[in-house]
């Protein structure tokens, strides 16, 4: 948990450092885990709760809690982490990437709670004044040690909808891997508030 200490610490001191507030968000998402070969099997179910600023000169700080219920079981993982990212538009294509922490918390008899870092890189475009694409969606995600396989990477592209200046959704698929083994695709339904 040192490790999320010394970024948030980070986070905090590069936050205090660049231009003003440009925008808030909290979100939740909800995300049903399919079989990875058959698309109509629940493998499980996943809860997301985050929060996110953006400053002026792009630069943005987030936070999450996720989740995580394996269908037909008892079990069942959370995963606590932050992160800081920086966005560049070329035109209208805005490419974002953000690096970071987290720790990942097992619920059974035998739980090895252990941290983590992970690599996100993400590109969108405006389709109207309305609706955006997401094209792309990489997460790279692996434990310090590597002994915990967690080698979990994912792809995912989707959509949002703004239905005005506060509130929007979104529609997410996505596909994982565990330790170079599809682990489910996924579909993610979320909602985010900016203030």
């Amino acid at each position: 948990m040192r490790y999320g200490l010394l970024l948030l610490a980070g986070v905090l001191t590069l936050a205090g450092t660049t231009a003003e507030a440009a925008d808030t968000s909290i979100g939740a998402t909800f995300t049903t885990e399919r079989g990875p070969e058959d698309f109509s099997a629940t493998t499980g179910s996943d809860w997301q709760f985050d929060m996110a600023h953006t400053f002026d000169n792009k630069v943005s700080i987030s936070g999450s809690v996720k989740y995580y219920d394996t269908a037909g079981t008892t079990d069942s993982k959370t995963n606590v982490q932050v992160g800081i990212g920086y966005t560049h538009e070329f035109g209208k294509f805005a490419l974002t990437g953000t690096v970071g922490i987290g720790q990942h918390f097992i619920h059974s008899d035998d739980s090895s709670n252990f941290p983590y870092y992970y690599l996100t890189v993400a590109g969108a475009v405006p389709i109207s004044e309305k609706w955006s694409w997401t094209m792309f969606r990489l997460r790279y995600r692996n434990a310090f040690d590597t002994s915990n396989d967690y080698d979990t990477p994912e792809v995912a592209t989707g959509v949002g909808y703004k239905l005005d200046d506060h509130h929007s959704m979104s529609l997410f698929i996505e596909r994982d891997w565990s330790d170079g083994v599809a682990s489910y695709t996924g579909v993610e339904v979320g909602y985010r508030y900016r203030f």
